[in-house]
């Protein structure tokens, strides 16, 4: 059974997701930043895998922790091939 871990970026407040030895990283795509580049549409993340070590300068950047909303665990949990977990209600 995998076990993910969720991270944010104290800098940037980027949610990382940890599974094994393996690290989702969010990617800006810089190709979908409006007409031209001219930076006026919302910014687009895509989860990229990456091993772990290759973040280890950014490590004392992050803040691992389980309050990271569900919609966005969720969006983490199916890059990692994982079932969502149910919303829940407010009230």
């Amino acid at each position: 059974m995998k076990q993910i871990t969720y991270a944010y970026d104290k800098t940037d407040g980027l949610v990382y997701s940890r599974v094994g030895r393996e690290i989702a990283c969010p990617v800006l795509q810089f190709d979908k930043i409006g007409q031209n580049g001219d930076f006026t549409g919302p910014l687009e993340y895509q989860l990229e895998k990456s091993p772990i070590q290759e973040l280890a300068h950014y490590w004392p950047n992050f803040v691992w922790t389980k309050k990271i909303p569900v919609e966005l665990k969720n969006h983490h949990r199916a890059f990692w091939g994982m079932k969502p977990l149910p919303e829940v209600a407010h009230a």
